[in-house]
């Protein structure tokens, strides 16, 4: 695999503009594409010096794109990915890679096939101040809960399963990489939901997350045994607090989408957390009888 350069955006809607500033700044923003007019007539009159615009991905590959950023709404993820794929560019996705799980073992083993890094945005896996906390090696209890006080920012965002839940059962396979044996939802509403998984060994993890909930909280708790580590997104990501019998700083220069961006252009690898997530918010559809 080589390193990634010429990079073709796909979707400028509220995440592609944020996505689209941190391309701008590595120097790799090479393209543009969306289906709305207005808001290819948007990004010209905000990004000047880029010359290159498309309304599919026959158009960003006739440019001379090597890579895609996927940024439109979940259901359209899969269908060009595997388009992207088909045409041997390197693929980014933003959470989730798919809506169905078997699309998602479907592309991941497309990308390995042709030997093309397929990665997905599961940003909390890149914010220095989580990835400190150590995994634990036996039982331990989780607990992760992401609540907006508004509602999502667009409209590839309302359903709230694949909003800010993808991001929860991320952190939760993060320290515990294997699935549950058992899922259960004890709170299901159109704006809030909360999920516990339980593990083999005796852990526990509880979800909490939802959008327009009148609270902001973003926070992640670990407890293993005498030992009690506490994260908080809300804090500059270069100063994050984690506390044991002790508090110290994770720092970094970075901030999290630059990170994770930073990571995908090396241009190497399949990232299989994009199937596993889907596969377990599968089960938490089916725990809570969708």
């Amino acid at each position: 695999m080589s390193e990634i350069k010429k990079v073709g955006l796909a979707g400028y809607g509220y995440w592609g503009r944020k996505l689209a500033g941190v391309l701008r700044r590595l120097g790799v923003l090479w393209a543009i594409a969306d289906s709305n007019e207005s808001r290819i007539l948007e990004a010209q009159e905000q990004i000047v010096e880029l010359g290159n615009y498309a309304t599919d991905i026959n158009g960003m590959v006739a440019l001379g794109c090597d890579s895609i950023v996927i940024a439109t709404p979940p259901e359209t993820h899969y269908s060009l990915a595997a388009e992207a794929l088909a045409r041997n560019l390197h693929v980014f996705v933003e959470k989730p890679l798919a809506t169905v799980f078997g699309q998602a073992k479907q592309l991941e083993n497309l990308a390995k096939e042709k030997n093309l890094s397929l990665k997905v945005g599961h940003i909390y896996l890149h914010n220095p101040g989580l990835m400190a906390i150590p995994r634990p090696i036996g039982r331990a209890e989780l607990y992760v809960k992401l609540l907006n006080e508004g509602g999502p920012p667009s409209e590839s965002t309302r359903e709230l399963v694949w909003a800010a839940l993808p991001h929860a059962v991320s952190i939760a396979l993060h320290f515990f990489p294997d699935q549950p044996y058992h899922v259960v939802v004890f709170e299901r509403e159109s704006t809030r939901l909360k999920v516990r998984l339980d593990y083999f060994d005796g852990s526990t993890a509880y979800l909490d997350v939802g959008d327009h909930t009148g609270v902001r909280m973003r926070g992640v708790e670990l407890r293993v045994g005498n030992l009690q580590y506490q994260f908080s997104a809300d804090r500059p990501h270069r100063h994050v607090e984690l506390f044991t019998q002790e508090t110290w700083t994770a720092q970094s220069d970075k901030d999290p989408l630059t990170l994770e961006i930073e990571d995908f252009l090396k241009g190497e690898g399949v990232d299989t957390m994009g199937s596993k997530v889907v596969e377990l918010i599968k089960k938490v559809r089916a725990g809570g009888s969708w």
